[in-house]
C-alpha cells in the first residue's frame, strides 16, 4: 500500500465526498492558518506518487491523528493501514455514495444532465440504484460514475447525449475538466485553469468567459475522467 493508497482509505472512512472536501476540512480544522490550496497540492502530490516534506503532510496526519510518517513510505502506509483495519483489497472497500460495485471497464450511468448557458446544467433525473446502464470505459476509480448529458450549450466539447466520467477523489490538474457542486445548489461543468490559495480559476468548456470561484463558495469538485460517446452505452 502506498501513502497515496492510505489517504484514499482514510478519505473514505471519512464520508467526506473528494480530495478537495478534505482540503477544505482540514483548512477549518485549523483556523484558516493553513489555506486549502497548499493542503491540495500536497494531496495531489501524495495520489501521485510524490511524497511531501514532513511539515507540509503535519496537518493531513493531524487531522486523521496520526503521525506524518504513516505518508512516508510504503511500508509505514501499509503498517498504518493494517492497524486501523483499512488494509483491504480494493474491491472490498466502501463503494462512492453507496453506489453498486462495477465491473472493471464499465462505469455506472447515474442520471442525466440538462446543459445549460455559461456552463451550469440541472440534474432533472436521478436513477434509484444508478440503474440507467453502463458505459464501456476503463476506470482505475473503483468510485467512478457518468452523467447523460442533454443539450447542446458545450459543444463541441460536451456533445448532446454523450457521457461524461467522474472520477472523485482523483487528483485534478490545471487544463482538465472538473464538475463543480457550489453550497448554492448551482453546478457546473468548467475546465480547471489555475488554483490560488483561497480561489480558483475556471473557463466554460467551450472557450467562453473565465471566472473566479471563492473556496468558500464551493462545497465540492471532482474530476472529470473522460467524455464518451453514446456508441459506448451497455445495458448489462
Amino acid at each position: 500500500m502506498t501513502p497515496g493508497d492510505l489517504l484514499q482509505a482514510l478519505i473514505k472512512k471519512s464520508g467526506l465526498p473528494s480530495a478537495n472536501a478534505l482540503a477544505k476540512a482540514i483548512s477549518d480544522s485549523t483556523g484558516g492558518a493553513v489555506g486549502p490550496g497548499g493542503i491540495q497540492s500536497a494531496i495531489s502530490r501524495l495520489q501521485k506518487g510524490n511524497i511531501p516534506k514532513t511539515e507540509t503532510l503535519k496537518p493531513i496526519a493531524n487531522y486523521f491523528g496520526l503521525d506524518a510518517a504513516a505518508f512516508q513510505t510504503d511500508e509505514s502506509a501499509l503498517k498504518c493501514a493494517t492497524e486501523l483495519g483499512l488494509a483491504k483489497q480494493q474491491e472490498d472497500e466502501t463503494e462512492y455514495a453507496g453506489r453498486p460495485r462495477r465491473q472493471r471497464g464499465m462505469v455506472p450511468i447515474v442520471g442525466t444532465a440538462k446543459m445549460g448557458p455559461e456552463g451550469f446544467y440541472e440534474e432533472f433525473s436521478s436513477i434509484p440504484g444508478a440503474g440507467d446502464g453502463v458505459v464501456d470505459y476503463y476506470s482505475d476509480n473503483a468510485n467512478a460514475y457518468g452523467l447523460r448529458m442533454k443539450g447542446m450549450s458545450m459543444f463541441p466539447a460536451i456533445r448532446d447525449g454523450w457521457y461524461v466520467i467522474v472520477e472523485p477523489n482523483d487528483s485534478v490538474s490545471e487544463g482538465e475538466y472538473i464538475l463543480i457542486k457550489m453550497r448554492n445548489g448551482s453546478k457546473m461543468v468548467k475546465e480547471l485553469l489555475f488554483r490560488r490559495s483561497d480561489s480558483i480559476e475556471v473557463m466554460s468548456v467551450n472557450g467562453g468567459e473565465r471566472m473566479t470561484l471563492d473556496l468558500r463558495d464551493i462545497e465540492d469538485y471532482q474530476p472529470i475522467g473522460a467524455v464518451v460517446p453514446p456508441s459506448r452505452w451497455r445495458m448489462p
